[in-house]
């Protein structure tokens, strides 16, 4: 179970660096605070709508669907990729084995591929200090957030006396503060496109601050 943990955790890290910056990428800046707010609660109200006896078979059912509409669905967006498939293409079209595409001129092989992924990211925590230091105050923040969902359990069965279902009841608090705040995102949206006009009839151009999303703004 420990080795297991290990794997489940290590595959799963590339989601808190990469989901992030793949929902900004699908949804334009003034579409992007509902779903953000979405994927932020998703994975932490997971917790409060388990735990089931089939937990890890449903992750697994779901992560296979999910893999499965990824490949039949999802359309290929990396450029080199999408240039060496036009060379492919034109090669078979022309019959001119001369369209090339710069990735097929790359010797690289599948292990000096995953060495540079594990490599980089430590030259970026070594030698730039805002890479290191948001690193380490993600750690801490999330670090402490999922200490309070192990902690759950203990503190309320050992101290207070909860039975399981009772520790399990615990959590809807959560769960609902969750859900009111994604629910509230058309109040704040309002609010954030009323000050963004308001400054582009000031100015003339259309500017934004950040922190126009938090209440009361201006």
């Amino acid at each position: 179970m420990v080795i297991a943990r290990f794997f489940n955790g290590m595959s799963g890290s590339a989601f808190l660096s990469v989901a992030g910056g793949t929902v900004g990428d699908i949804f334009e800046r003034h579409q992007l605070a509902a779903p953000m707010m979405v994927y932020t609660a998703s994975p932490f109200m997971g917790p409060e709508i388990g735990p089931l006896h089939w937990v890890y078979y449903v992750l697994l059912m779901w992560g296979g669907a999910v893999a499965v509409s990824i490949i039949l669905f999802v359309p290929e967006t990396y450029h080199p990729v999408l240039l060496r498939r036009k060379a492919v293409s034109r090669r078979k079209q022309t019959g001119d084995d001369r369209w090339i595409a710069p990735i097929e001129k790359l010797d690289k092989s599948l292990v000096k591929t995953v060495l540079r992924s594990v490599y980089r990211p430590m030259l970026l925590l070594v030698f730039e200090p805002m890479c290191l230091n948001l690193c380490v105050f993600s750690a801490i923040l999330l670090g402490i957030l999922y200490l309070f969902f192990g902690a759950f359990q203990l503190v309320f069965s050992t101290i207070y006396g909860f039975e399981l279902w009772q520790v399990g009841v615990s959590f809807l608090g959560l769960l609902v503060g969750m859900a009111i705040g994604t629910a509230s995102d058309p109040i704040w949206s309002r609010n954030y496109g009323r000050l963004t006009r308001k400054r582009q009839q000031a100015v003339g151009r259309e500017e934004f601050e950040p922190e126009w999303r938090l209440p009361p703004g201006e």
